[in-house]
């Protein structure tokens, strides 16, 4: 009976050990991904944010001549083409480190199946804004623009849209889900990151209507 007693003690303890650990794992990854996301607010999306509002003065002048003198027009255009340049190796690196994280074991065994896949669309909306400008800054800087790098740039657009869609819709999904993890995986929305280096504009369609900004995420603040 007393050996009994004990298996049953010690199988206990060992439940509670790994769940302790499994508890201080998930908080810890989640911690980790929140400074990662910071590093986003405060290196990566304020080039974004800029080249972005840039373009929607530009059009705003295309659309208001009267408004606008020739140089501010001109103006407008090289903010756009010059923060597209300061934009693109900032997302280079902030991808990097972002798909190092995904790829962890960890990561992968660890954390929840929408986290892994709100992560997973979050790179790959990123992936789609920073292959975006890359390729309309080939269009800039190439005197005859081929054909090739003008269907990359409205690929790259249509992929962006597609997983911006994609990671609002895995929000709307988790959020109302029961699970425990939530808990321990939960993080706030970190201290460098506020409204204005959080919103970036949706310049879809400027020309012809006024964009609705797209509010940006972490993944680890899923409520």
């Amino acid at each position: 009976m007393k050996r009994i007693v004990k298996i049953f003690f010690l199988v206990l303890l060992a439940i509670i050990v790994i769940f302790a650990v499994y508890a201080y794992k998930l908080h810890a990854l989640a911690v980790e991904g929140n400074e990662i996301y910071e590093k986003r607010c405060t290196q990566v999306n304020p080039p974004l944010i800029a080249y972005k509002n840039s373009f929607l003065s530009f059009a705003d002048a295309i659309k208001n001549p009267d408004k606008y003198t020739g140089d501010e027009v001109k103006k407008f255009f090289y903010d756009y083409i010059d923060g597209m340049r300061k934009y693109v190796p900032e997302e280079d690196k902030w991808l990097e480190i972002q798909q190092k994280y995904m790829n962890r074991w960890d990561f992968k065994l660890i954390e929840p199946w929408y986290i892994k896949e709100a992560g997973g669309y979050q790179w790959k909306m990123y992936e789609g804004y920073r292959d975006e400008a890359f390729y309309m800054l080939q269009l800039f800087d190439n005197q005859n623009p081929s054909e090739e790098i003008n269907a990359k740039f409205y690929e790259a657009r249509g992929r962006r849209s597609k997983y911006v869609g994609l990671y609002e819709d895995i929000f709307d999904k988790a959020a109302p889900l029961q699970d425990w993890r939530k808990t321990f995986g939960m993080v706030p929305v970190p201290a460098g990151c506020t409204e204005e280096n959080m919103t970036i504009p949706d310049t879809s369609g400027a020309l012809d209507s006024t964009p609705a900004p797209i509010p940006d995420e972490d993944p680890n603040i899923i409520g």
